[in-house]
């Protein structure tokens, strides 16, 4: 939930035109989100499946983003 939040946070971003900040707070968002999905994975025998699907659909957005922002 937290990583979907930040991950609004950075449209926010690129709805303003800041696609360098987006860009960077979308790999915050994935590298938190994964941090958290392997966290919960080794202390939980039942493993929540949604940050596993939200960095898997915000790597592509990430990757857009990076190309707008001149990284890509």
């Amino acid at each position: 939930m937290i990583t979907m939040c930040i991950a609004v946070a950075a449209g926010g971003f690129y709805w303003f035109g800041s696609y360098t900040l987006a860009f960077w707070i979308l790999i915050y968002a994935i590298i938190y989100g994964a941090l958290g999905a392997v966290r919960d994975r080794q202390s939980e025998r039942v493993h929540r499946r949604d940050s596993g699907l939200i960095i898997a659909l915000l790597i592509p957005v990430a990757w857009h983003i990076g190309g707008l922002a001149g990284y890509f």
